[in-house]
C-alpha cells in the first residue's frame, strides 16, 4: 500500500478529518504503543516516499520458537484539495500526513489490543504483514505465500474425509502407490 487517493465522499467520511494532532506526536505515541506492548526493538523507516515501521514477532508454537518481521506501511491518503477559494478554483493532490498517521497509529493499537485482550494472537493479526526472506532472497508475507499455495489448498479441501473407513477417497484417476512398513528385528 502506497498512496490511496480518496474520493470526495471518502474524503468527507474520513476518520480524523479535522485532527489536530501532528505527525510528529502520533509518531511519538506510536513508540509508547509499542513499548507498551513489550514491543523494544522496532524501527521506522522511509523508503521511496513510503513509511514502513518494522519490528521482530516471536512465535510459539509446538514449543518452538520463531522470530519473523513485521513490516506495516502508514497509508499515505491523498486527496484533490481546492488551492483557493471558489467553485472553480485549481486543485492539486494533497498528502493528508496528519490523517494518515493517526489512522494509522489507531490501527495497530487495535491489532495490539485484540492480542493483548486474547481476541486474536500474533499470527492472525500481523499475517499480511509477516516478511521472510525467500531461497532466491525475495521477500514474501506470510499471507501472500499463503495465497500462493491457495490452489494446493484446494485440491487438498477436496478430498473425502472417510477417516472413520480408514482413509481418504482417491480422486478417479489419480495414481496410488501403496507402501508397507516391515519392522525387522
Amino acid at each position: 500500500m502506497s498512496e490511496i487517493t480518496l474520493t470526495k465522499e471518502q474524503y468527507m467520511k474520513l476518520p480524523y478529518r479535522t485532527s489536530t494532532v501532528s505527525q510528529g506526536r502520533t509518531y511519538g505515541e506510536i513508540i509508547g504503543l509499542l513499548r507498551d506492548h513489550g514491543i523494544k526493538d522496532y524501527q521506522f523507516t522511509t523508503l521511496g516516499g513510503v513509511d514502513v515501521l518494522a519490528f521482530p514477532l516471536k512465535v510459539s508454537h509446538q514449543g518452538k520458537e520463531t522470530t519473523f518481521t513485521v513490516k506495516l506501511t502508514v497509508p499515505k491518503l491523498m486527496y484533490m484539495m481546492p488551492k483557493g477559494k471558489g467553485r472553480y478554483s485549481p486543485k492539486t493532490i494533497t498528502y493528508l500526513e496528519k490523517e494518515s498517521w493517526r489512522i494509522f497509529w489507531w490501527y495497530l493499537k487495535s491489532k495490539l489490543e485484540a492480542i493483548e485482550c486474547g481476541i486474536s494472537d500474533e499470527v492472525h493479526e500481523f499475517m499480511y504483514n509477516i516478511n521472510q526472506l525467500l531461497p532466491d532472497g525475495s521477500e514474501m508475507s506470510l499471507g501472500d505465500l499463503i495465497m500462493a499455495k491457495a490452489d494446493g489448498l484446494s485440491k487438498l479441501a477436496q478430498l473425502e474425509d472417510n477417516s472413520s473407513r480408514g482413509g481418504f477417497r482417491i480422486p478417479d484417476g489419480a495414481r496410488v502407490i501403496d507402501a508397507e512398513v516391515v519392522d525387522e528385528k
